[in-house]
Formats: structure tokens, sequence, C-alpha cells
């Protein structure tokens, strides 16, 4: 239903090629819906990693750029649209770019939208560290708070069934 769909917003043009990871299900829909695209399998594991230690594990900025080089040319990625954008902003999200300012531990990855979350209505951009070490103790203690309110809602109330089922 996902590579239908997707055909549909390509309007129905199939692509050249398609890298997958080794899922039996992904191929076998593959070779159903566009029987003439080559589908080749990318350990994603490996170039995952691989993009990982080169976004965090770059010592200096000349380091991240001849990984970079050596990662685009490995995977054969020169000229795609997304990695050029995405090089583009490197600044943004780079972490030896990002070395000069304070982040408090935070990484700019999956987890800064929890952190957003866990922090909104406590600090702003306009924070000062002072106030953040204050304003942490009290969301950690909120934080908690609302745990403690939800454990015991959970064993005080019964569940509502919202079937007719047992």
């Amino acid at each position: 239903m996902v590579l239908s769909t997707w055909l549909g917003d390509l309007n129905n043009v199939h692509p050249l090629a398609i890298m997958t990871d080794q899922c039996d299900s992904i191929k076998a829909a593959i070779n159903a819906l566009m029987p003439n695209t080559l589908s080749g399998v990318l350990d994603s594991k490996i170039a995952k990693a691989e993009f990982k230690a080169l976004v965090l594990d770059s010592i200096n900025v000349a380091e991240f750029e001849r990984r970079w080089t050596d990662y685009i040319e490995k995977y054969n990625l020169d000229g795609r649209d997304w990695f050029y954008k995405l090089y583009l902003e490197k600044e943004k999200w780079v972490l030896v770019y990002l070395n000069d300012h304070f982040w408090a531990g935070m990484l700019s990855t999956q987890r800064s939208e929890g952190m957003h979350a866990f922090f909104d209505g406590f600090i702003t951009r306009q924070s000062t560290l002072k106030l953040f070490i204050q304003q942490y103790e009290l969301a950690i203690r909120t934080k908690l708070e609302k745990e403690l309110e939800a454990e015991y809602r959970s064993r005080c109330f019964e569940p509502k069934c919202l079937s007719e089922f047992a």
C-alpha cells in the first residue's frame, strides 16, 4: 500500500533503482509493483553507523570534510539533491561546527524533540545558564510528579471497556 501510494505521488513514474535493506516483504513488493526497477540491497546498519560516526566522531572540520567526501563516493551519492542540501546546512547539525556553543549536553538528534517537550514552559532561548540549572530541577520534579500521578491513576481506576466483549 505504501509503495502504491508513493508511486501515485510520482505520477506512476517508476524509479530506475531503489536501495533497500534485506527485508523480504519490501523486496517482494518492489518486484510486484515495479518489475523493471533494479532493487539493490544496502546494508543500512553499516551505512548508518558510518554516517553517525562521520557526524559525531569527526575531530575537526578538515576531517569531517574528508570523511564526507569519502562517504559520498563510497555510496555513490554524488548528485543526490537531499545529500547536497544536507551538506549545505552542515553548520547547523555537524558537531564539529557546533563545538563553540553551549548545548547543556544535548545533541541535535532524535532526542531533541523530546528535550523541547521536556523543557517547554521552563526555559526559552534567552534563558541564562543559571536559570537553566534552576529550571532543570523544577522540570525534573514536575516530570516525577506527573509520573506518580499517572501511576496512581493506573492503579486506582478500572479502565472502561470500549467494546461489548469481555
